[in-house]
This record gives structure tokens, sequence and C-alpha cells, in this order.
């Protein structure tokens, strides 16, 4: 039988009950655009991020975008982040008129390097660029150095955006309290497509802010610049979460905490049995919690190993094979292969084994026995 990358039926089956008297409400008073469950899973997601607003927007590069947009980034500006991430992160930047100023990630956690950063801003610095905005992604699940990060932009006067599209329900320990990321920053930004921890069955995102002026900027924004029916303040976007998205992530967030807690089991079941292995395993550093989103190994045989996988019937992914920087649409921003040595060979040998909370230990199991047997071979 084949194992499942992931398996969003059985999230279906589990939220289904709950779920279908909210759909019928929603078609009985067709209210698909604007309904009573967008407000509704705004002030409960927000309520578990332990923030002031959540926005629900269309996608989460849209929550990425008109967040830069609502902070008045544009033509002119830069904004730092990472090129080991989804090609979003930068797609987002580049959309409100800015430039994209990359940095390395941190080889063992694959997230933003601290000293890279460092050494960057004053380099900036000194030569008078406007740097607008740190945008550190959680990468696979797990927070970056958030405190640290908080630090910087605050020593410097720039703003800290949370990309938090694949962390739902990450967490720092900060302090002696758990603070959840999405929390960490002037603002983070969700993704909820349906592959997510928190997923819908389309596309959706949101922005969670304790920035009141940001969160009715960005509302506003996403919402063709309306101020009443007819009277518009700004040419904004159509970047609203639609009626029926919002019902199944209201579904889907009251299961959140126990679905990634079979996630940090699943996690600990591949450490378990792949720690001899040969293969590099995710960091989880003292003191974050990772959603686990994506269960990520290196091995400079992964392109062998994947397809021994795929040939034994074991679905697996690669996150990311070509970092941003080196992307066709990267082109005219004037980076080059060896800019980014971390990223460039982290890309190289990433792959991503099944995870997800309907995995089952037997499954677990067979994935690392045929891991092993694979890796042996090669």
């Amino acid at each position: 039988m084949t194992i499942k990358f992931l398996d969003l039926a059985a999230q279906d089956q589990e939220i289904e009950a709950r779920l279908t008297p909210e759909l019928a409400s929603i078609r009985e008073k067709t209210a698909y655009v604007g309904g009573a469950s967008i407000a509704a899973f705004e002030k409960e997601f927000a309520d578990y991020l332990g923030v002031r607003h959540v926005v629900g927007v269309s996608s989460g590069t849209d929550a990425l975008r008109l967040t830069m947009l609502a902070m008045g980034i544009g033509p002119g500006d830069e904004v730092v982040t990472v090129p080991m991430t989804f090609i979003a992160t930068v797609a987002a930047i580049v959309q409100t008129g800015a430039r994209p100023a990359f940095v390395d990630i941190d080889p063992d956690t694959c997230n933003m390097s601290i000293p890279a950063l460092l050494q960057f801003l004053d380099e900036a610095r000194r030569s008078g660029r406007r740097i607008r905005a740190i945008l550190p992604v959680h990468l696979y699940g797990l927070p970056a150095h958030m405190v640290e990060l908080r630090e910087i932009a605050t020593k410097y006067g720039i703003k800290l955006i949370e990309d938090a599209c694949q962390a739902h329900g990450a967490k720092i320990n900060i302090e002696g309290r758990w603070v959840r990321a999405g929390a960490l920053g002037d603002a983070a930004c969700f993704s909820f497509y349906p592959g997510k921890n928190l997923g819908a069955w389309g596309d959706a995102g949101a922005i969670a802010t304790n920035d009141d002026a940001l969160a009715r900027t960005v509302a506003n924004l996403g919402d063709h610049g309306r101020i009443s029916h007819y009277a518009h303040s700004a040419f904004g976007y159509n970047s609203r979460m639609d009626t029926v998205q919002a019902a199944v992530l209201r579904a889907k967030l009251e299961r959140l905490d126990e679905w990634n807690e079979k996630r940090r089991r699943v996690a600990a079941h591949y450490r378990e049995l792949l720690g001899r292995s040969g293969l590099r395993l995710p960091l989880e550093p003292e003191g974050f919690e990772s959603s686990y989103h994506l269960f990520v190994v290196r091995t400079p045989k992964r392109d062998a190993l994947r397809t021994a996988m795929l040939a034994d019937q074991i679905q697996c992914g690669i996150h990311y094979p070509v970092p941003v920087h080196l992307q066709p649409a990267c082109r005219d921003q004037g980076y080059r292969a060896g800019d980014f040595p971390v990223s460039e060979s982290v890309a190289d040998s990433v792959l991503s084994l099944p995870m997800h909370p309907h995995l089952r230990p037997q499954e677990v199991h067979r994935v690392a026995t045929v891991v092993k047997g694979a890796l042996a071979e090669l």
C-alpha cells in the first residue's frame, strides 16, 4: 500500500460532524462573502495566538503583501529575508515594489542566520540602504530566533514580520512562558493552504498583529479600500477570506493542538528509528517547539533516496530544491550561484518524509526501514 505524504481525507472525516451544520447554515443564509463565520474565526484564532487582531485574507501570499503595503513599504525600500523558502515570501516583497535583500540561513536550524543578518544590517547602514523590515521564515514549522530578531529590529528601527505560513501552533519559551509563533513580531502572516497544519479547503490566509491601526489598514486594503458600501478610501485589493473557508478553519482549529501533538509523536518516532541512519535530522533547539509541518532530513544522496522511496510506494517531497535567489523570476535582482552557500547546500540535500497526524506507527516504521535499506545500498 502507498504511504501518503499527507492525508487530508482523514482530517475531513474528523471534522465532518462539527462542520456540516455550519456549512448548512451558510448555504441557507447564502452568506458566502463576509459571513459571520469569518469574524468568529478571526476572534478564535486571535485568542489562540494570544494577539489582539487577526484579519482573514484570501491567501498567505496576500497576507504578506498586504502587511507590507499597510506598513508603507514600497519602491526604494528593502526587506531582509532568506532565500531558503517558498517563492511566495519573496514574491510578496517584489509585488510591493520593494527589493528582497537576502541573508543566508543557519546550517543547523535552516532559519535566518543571526550573524549573517547583523553583518548585512551593519553594511547596509554604512551604505545608506533603506531597510524597512526583517522577514524571517519559520521554516518547516520551527520558529526562527525571534527574541534575538526582535532585539535587532528594535535596535535598527525596522519592522519585524513573521512568515508563519508553516508554523501554526509552534512555540518559543520566553523567560519561562511559551509564546506561539504569530505573536512575536510587529505582524505575522499565515497561509491556510490545504496542506498546512491548519488548512482550508482552498486558498486562505491571515494576518495577526497587536497593532490596531495596522489591522484596520490591512482589512481596508483587502476589501477594495472600502469604508462603506460604495465609499473607498484607497484602491485596494479583492483579498477577502471566503466564508466557507472560515467555517472549515474554525472546525480544524479546535483540533490543531491535538493534531500537532500527533505530528510531534511521529517526529519522535522518526528520530528513534533514523538516529543512526546517516541522515541529518531536523534540529529542535531547547526552548523551541516545532509544529512539524514537515519532517525534513538531509543527505547528499537525496535524489537516489527519493527514487528508492517512490519505487517502494512511499510518497515524499523536496522543500525546496532551488533557493529563491536562483529562481528565474529573481534573475533581475542581481544574485548569483554561490552568494548564499548554506541555502544552496541545504536545497541540494533536503528530503521531506511523510508527515501528518494520521500517520500510523507501522507506517513510520516502514518508511524508516525503506530509508535505511536504501541508504545502505547507495
